[in-house]
């Protein structure tokens, strides 16, 4: 088992990357790595995703930065819990766009690992996200 497979063993349940057998409600996103072991994956807004009428829903645009974040560090073999999200919301997100969500790995010191994320439909950036992780003990 690679060191992905293994970090993701703990999140099987996940609302947004788990199995069905295990969550039925789970939006099943798969995100897929590059050689510089980024990580993105595409997303379709639909009408349960949204907040205000057409638009997609600020918690969502968050929680899919959060997730493209913990697998970039599922990637690397780390399991983190998020201790800081902040987000960017730089334009409103309508009701059938094709996302991509993206996130890397920028930077750790002493078991806190600085991600960034985005969010961009057609080439335009439409959120971003730095973050920080921590480790369990």
């Amino acid at each position: 088992m690679n060191d992905y497979h293994a970090a993701r063993q703990s999140h099987t349940s996940c609302m947004v990357c788990g199995q069905p057998e295990n969550n039925p409600d789970s939006l099943q996103l798969a995100f897929e790595s590059d050689v510089e072991k980024r990580v993105s994956t595409t997303f379709e807004v639909t009408e349960r995703h949204q907040g205000y009428d057409g638009l997609l829903h600020g918690g969502m645009t968050s929680t899919l930065l959060d997730a493209a974040m913990t697998h970039c560090l599922f990637i690397h073999g780390i399991q983190a819990l998020t201790a800081e999200l902040v987000v960017r919301f730089m334009a409103p997100i309508p009701v059938g766009a094709e996302l991509v969500v993206s996130a890397e790995l920028t930077g750790q010191r002493r078991g806190i690992y600085q991600l960034e994320g985005s969010i961009t439909h057609n080439q335009k950036a439409l959120a971003r996200a730095t973050s920080k992780f921590i480790q369990p003990k």
